[in-house]
């Protein structure tokens, strides 16, 4: 069960906000959070996706719920009624999930004499931030995280502590940094001379549209020349590695431990699943669906769902597999020329 401290917002607020129908008799009814319907709290709000849980609904003691249109009509509890009501509780939700954060700057907190810095963002102690960077109106960064020069931050954008800013980078509004990100780390070119490896100079960016979500731990290098790009409305799970020159397509989402090569292009509306490899230079169309733990080495041009891995299975199983994966080649082999030393359908006529 899930609340906070936020103010209360009327079911005719959140019905106009979100483009949902709220009954004349509810509409002043107080939301103070989101709540399980069981048991659920008198002024908090919870949700029902169908028919089957309007006893469920009726037993809550919550103080409204989002459902549907034949939940609405079956329940007295105040409701929003909405097409879609697991995503209306979400845009609700998200809401409640963290209470107002204090505007202004931690008097421990260092800005650059040449960094703007809005009177409505909120800076942290020990926050850094370098020269000439920007933060927006209603900005929030988290302890101890260290903003580069040149950086742009978007309005009501939240980034957690611990987190890393390299120069140069520009995110947009409402996007949300968890902790011990990396953003805008050096990306790992290097080039060999005979002897050893050199590193090349990584002097791009990183851009990150609105509304994107980067999880805890994960990394978006910076680009060698050009910026690393990150498109509106991505979202980006726990401990995924983006390489340098790579562009993240729109509204596409990549799941935890997910491996991308330099110079990727994702398209848009994409899904990676956790702990996908993808090579370098290789290119995915607009929606497609990468499923866990595949490998990807080379271009996917149309969309569909792709997949590159043995689910599990017994040990004794997989070593026979294994054993027989080895003779693979013999027997293409053998089939050929059994192939060949067969007759043909024509001289059997």
């Amino acid at each position: 069960m899930a609340t906070n401290t936020s103010p209360a917002l009327t079911l005719a607020v959140l019905a106009e906000r979100f483009d949902l129908v709220v009954p004349p008799e509810a509409a002043q009814t107080a939301i103070h959070g989101v709540c399980a319907l069981q048991p659920g709290k008198p002024d908090c709000i919870g949700f029902a996706e169908n028919p089957s849980q309007i006893e469920t609904v009726r037993r809550s003691a919550a103080a409204a719920v989002i459902c549907p249109p034949a939940v609405a009509e079956a329940v007295d509890i105040p409701a929003l009624v909405a097409k879609q009501p697991r995503l209306a509780f979400a845009r609700v939700a998200a809401l409640f999930e963290r209470g107002p954060a204090s505007a202004g700057i931690h008097a421990r907190a260092v800005v650059a004499e040449s960094a703007r810095v809005d009177e409505q963002a909120s800076i942290a102690a020990n926050v850094v931030i370098g020269a000439n960077s920007v933060i927006e109106a209603g900005a929030v960064i988290g302890a101890n995280t260290v903003i580069g020069a040149d950086v742009y931050i978007g309005a009501d954008t939240r980034i957690a502590s611990n987190c890393s800013i390299g120069d140069r980078v520009h995110i947009g509004a409402r996007t949300t940094i968890e902790a011990n990100a990396v953003i805008g780390g050096r990306g790992f070119g290097l080039v060999h001379n005979g002897a050893g490896w050199e590193p090349i100079p990584q002097m791009g960016g990183v851009r990150v549209g609105d509304d994107v979500e980067i999880g805890a731990g994960s990394t978006i290098d910076r680009g060698a020349l050009d910026d690393t790009v990150i498109e509106r409305g991505v979202k980006i799970d726990n401990q995924v590695h983006i390489a340098h020159n790579c562009r993240i397509g729109a509204h596409t989402v990549v799941a935890g431990c997910t491996g991308i090569a330099g110079s990727c292009t994702i398209g848009s509306n994409c899904m990676i699943g956790g702990g996908v490899g993808i090579g370098d230079h290789v290119t995915i169309a607009d929606g497609v669906i990468v499923t866990a733990a595949s490998q990807v080495p080379k271009n996917i041009d149309r969309s569909g769902v792709y997949s590159s891995t043995f689910r599990a299975m017994p040990a004794t199983g997989w070593r026979k597999r294994l054993a027989l994966f080895r003779q693979l080649d013999k027997i293409e082999r053998r089939l050929r020329r059994v192939e060949r030393a067969a007759p043909s359908s024509e001289n059997n006529e």
